[in-house]
């Protein structure tokens, strides 16, 4: 990795300090061409034309390569290495004179920031003489340049970003240590101007404002606020009485409208009834024929030995018959159905119903008392808090959402279940003071449940972290 030993240059007077610069016939930063060694301005036009070439670089790879090239050339060395700050505070090797691609396996590298490194952190921010073949390893003792200059590329506050490293077989001497200072500030400069904007520090005037700030923020994240949550809700009877269909068949007419009063022995529900009055009619001759039969029997008995054993066999057909008789008429009975409680009728629509059949035991209606109602919440597990019974409850109804009803939680179900918008939600029943106002039965809304205090910011944080924890596992 060494280059090519370089001839003795001429030196050129600039400010009064003598520096070195390239050789007659040499390489110019800006392009190969002549330097002319008579020309006692030529040195510093060539100083010149490398700072600005480490201005216009376009990128921090192009910048380096320049920085630690040109630096060699000037100051007549023969290996330059650039090392830039990590994390850490430690110094590694960037870019190496003469090279594309840095080989960080090279022994050499190991060598160069091992020798950098063990120079004091309070000196790194000032030039000075490195001894290569001081430091241990077979690739220190070999390496034919031993003496190396060590130049700092400081910041603004004049903190070490990094430094370059010349090294040659005899020593630098106060022109070459200038020079390659001034070298450094330019490209400190330039890789700086590459550098992302930081974002700016506060001032000792706005720094006590903003640490007042970021206390009232902590402070505002750690208080203690309940946990709540939002669920839709619906008003529902307490203790509905659910008309159910008594018998299968066809339903022919629901008469009480929607939320419409029904008092007790009021007709609820009228069946098709063809079927079961014909039933009814054809068990009736039946039981006629039966007793006709047995009447027959009984006055033969008198007469004949054999008819009197066929009296218990007419008897027998006599009581079948008026047990199918009474059957039909419970079955004719029952396709009129009648109010048991007084109350509002609910249910969707009554045109539903018409010419529909039925189950026996399917649920058609209920017969609810508007004063007595709960409120129906469905909590979907993806947002399930621990609620206790008397926990707190305000809901916000979709027909007066201003005016909140305050409600405490009576039954909460721990098993979860599909809604009908499906969704999988628990259960919650809630009820009102007994002063409030009732609402109308079958009100929507929006249920917002409150349970244990927890600091704010969880509060904040408690869904992020909930997917987190869903998606990675943390």
């Amino acid at each position: 990795m060494a280059a090519d030993m370089a001839a003795p240059q001429p030196r050129a007077e600039a400010g009064g300090r003598r520096v070195r610069i390239a050789p007659p016939g040499g390489t110019s930063p800006r392009g190969p061409g002549p330097v002319d060694g008579n020309d006692p301005s030529a040195g510093l036009r060539q100083l010149l034309a490398v700072e600005a070439a480490f201005r216009h670089a376009p990128d921090r790879d192009a910048l380096g390569l320049a920085i630690v090239n040109e630096s060699v050339t000037l100051v007549r060395a023969r290996q330059g290495f650039l090392l830039r700050t990590d994390r850490l505070g430690g110094l590694a090797v960037e870019r190496v004179s003469g090279t594309i691609q840095v080989e960080r396996n090279a022994p050499l590298l190991a060598v160069v920031e091992a020798a950098v490194t063990a120079i004091p952190k309070a000196e790194r921010a000032a030039s000075g003489s490195i001894d290569l073949s001081a430091s241990e390893g077979e690739e220190a003792r070999t390496y034919p340049f031993r003496h190396g200059l060590w130049v700092p590329l400081l910041d603004r506050s004049r903190a070490p970003v990094g430094g370059l490293l010349l090294t040659r077989e005899r020593a630098f001497d106060e022109a070459d240590t200038a020079l390659a200072g001034r070298l450094a500030e330019t490209g400190a400069h330039a890789l700086l101007a590459l550098r992302p904007p930081r974002l700016p520090r506060l001032s000792g005037d706005l720094r006590k404002p903003a640490l007042v700030v970021a206390g009232l923020v902590l402070a505002g994240l750690a208080c203690p606020v309940s946990m709540t949550v939002l669920a839709p809700a619906t008003i529902t009877a307490e203790r509905p009485f659910v008309v159910a269909a008594p018998i299968e068949g066809i339903i022919e007419e629901i008469a009480p409208a929607p939320n419409a009063a029904v008092a007790v022995g009021d007709l609820v529900l009228r069946y098709v009834d063809t079927a079961q009055r014909n039933a009814l009619s054809v068990s009736e001759r039946e039981v006629q024929v039966a007793d006709a039969k047995l009447r027959q029997v009984t006055l033969g008995a008198y007469a004949e030995e054999r008819v009197r054993r066929e009296i218990g066999q007419a008897r027998a057909e006599l009581a079948l018959k008026v047990a199918e008789r009474d059957f039909a008429r419970d079955t004719f009975a029952k396709t009129q159905v009648r109010a048991e409680r007084a109350g509002v009728a609910v249910y969707a629509d009554r045109k539903d119903w018409y010419g529909k059949p039925v189950a026996a035991g399917q649920r058609i209606l209920e017969i609810a008392d508007p004063k007595t109602v709960d409120i129906r919440i469905d909590l979907p597990v993806s947002d399930a808090i621990a609620l206790a019974v008397g926990s707190r409850v305000r809901v916000f109804l979709d027909a007066d959402p201003l005016n909140a009803l305050d409600a405490q939680v009576d039954q909460v179900t721990p098993v979860a279940r599909m809604t009908e918008a499906g969704v999988l939600a628990h259960r919650i029943v809630a009820k009102l003071p007994a002063a409030a106002s009732v609402p109308r039965l079958g009100a929507r809304g929006t249920a917002q449940l409150y349970g244990s205090t927890v600091p704010f910011g969880f509060t904040l944080l408690r869904k992020p972290l909930a997917v987190l924890r869903q998606k990675v596992g943390l």
